[in-house]
């Protein structure tokens, strides 16, 4: 069967309002986690649970939403992965204790692993190849200006009536779980075309891996290389709110700086393949970004706003180039009839990183006293990123 003609760039335009809707509720935590901690009397313990505990569920869900979406199709995946963060991110405004905040926000890690592997199978269903790399890009970014909105807005977001307590965090939940089921709606007046390319092609796309995409060492070493960037990106924008709040900031002034790190990633991703093309390819660039990361977590450990604000920026930049290579290669080197299982993967293993990251420094933090020794301990964690640059320049198809 010939596969059908490009339907142009709505399908993942309308998809990418959706990945915005889902980072902003699931980053929605970090921008709120000083006001949370403090109004539900939680630990450092706790609180570093609630910043990391959504990407185990990121993790096991994009699994099984990568599987499934080459199953039973992009559009119902989309829609379960969405009901359920909208539920459950609405259901965070009303949690009055640890025990059934932590329930609500891993059902939103898993509603957002469902929703994940449907971005890299719209640019590989939708897009002709030609067109893959900027359409990574473009998925990635909804990504990050999920997250830069959650840390920029959220905190200016209305008090919502008969709310417990009347905290302005409560609306902030409440607020992007609107967003998300705004977002949805239009998806689906965009869904029908994309929905019919992914039928029409799945026949003419022959599979890879001998069947499977557990075979492939190259997705394997992507995959690894997610999670440590992962850990990096969470830790950075979970708990430099409160790093710099203990050096003298208000919480939404905090939230306000560490915002940059979505926000110059916005950036980053729009013209990363270009500046790759300048370095020489992925791997160079790669180098450099790696490189910067472990300087900028280097910085993180000396007690100055200015400091933290410089390696927020830089964090943005190279982190956030780094992603996007790792998002981008299903759309670009798996077929589009296995470009679902791959991302699954490739995010299941790469999203436990957002969990152990952030827990870890919270863990550190409250038997130490202080980030600086988190901070250490996650610069020597990225120092294995080297060894992943490898990974990106075979075939998807090599198979271990």
């Amino acid at each position: 069967m010939t596969r059908p003609a490009s339907c142009g760039f709505l399908p993942l335009i309308a998809v990418c309002l959706v990945a915005i809707g889902v980072f902003g509720s699931l980053i929605a935590t970090s921008a709120l986690i000083v006001s949370v901690q403090r109004d539900l009397g939680l630990t450092y313990g706790e609180a570093g649970f609630l910043l990391s505990a959504p990407f185990v569920a990121i993790g096991v869900f994009a699994l099984a939403g990568g599987a499934f979406i080459d199953r039973i199709g992009m559009n119902k995946v989309l829609m379960l992965g969405t009901g359920l963060t909208v539920l459950a991110g609405a259901a965070r405004a009303w949690g009055t204790g640890f025990s059934g905040f932590a329930a609500a926000t891993l059902l939103v890690g898993a509603g957002v692993g469902m929703v994940f592997p449907v971005l890299p199978k719209i640019a590989a269903v939708t897009l002709p190849p030609e067109q893959r790399a900027f359409g990574s890009s473009l998925y990635t970014a909804s990504v990050i200006t999920g997250s830069g909105l959650a840390m920029a807005l959220t905190h200016f977001m209305a008090i919502f009536p008969g709310l417990p307590g009347g905290e302005v965090w409560r609306g902030g939940y409440l607020g992007w779980a609107l967003v998300l089921a705004a977002a949805f709606a239009f998806w689906l007046a965009a869904a029908r075309a994309a929905t019919a390319m992914e039928k029409g092609g799945e026949a003419s796309s022959s599979p890879v891996f001998g069947g499977t995409v557990w075979r492939s060492l190259a997705i394997w070493g992507v995959a690894i290389s997610l999670f440590i960037e992962n850990q990096v990106f969470f830790t950075s924008i979970g708990w430099l709110p409160t790093i710099l709040a203990e050096q003298g900031l208000s919480p939404s002034s905090a939230a306000g700086v560490v915002s940059l790190v979505p926000w110059m990633g916005v950036i980053t991703v729009l013209v990363a393949h270009r500046v790759a093309s300048w370095f020489g390819g992925e791997r160079p660039l790669l180098w450099v970004c790696v490189t910067v990361t472990v300087l900028a977590l280097l910085l993180l450990t000396v007690s100055s706003v200015w400091l933290t604000t410089l390696a927020a920026v830089a964090i943005g930049i190279c982190a956030n180039a780094w992603v996007l290579l790792c998002l981008g290669y299903p759309a670009r080197s798996v077929p589009h009839a296995q470009a679902g299982q791959a991302a699954g993967l490739i995010l299941g293993v790469g999203y436990l990183g957002g969990f152990s990251g952030p827990w870890l420094a919270g863990l550190i933090r409250e038997s130490s006293g202080g980030f600086a020794p988190a901070f250490y301990f996650l610069a020597g964690c990225t120092v294995v990123g080297f060894w992943t640059i490898q990974f990106f320049g075979p075939p998807a198809d090599k198979s271990s």
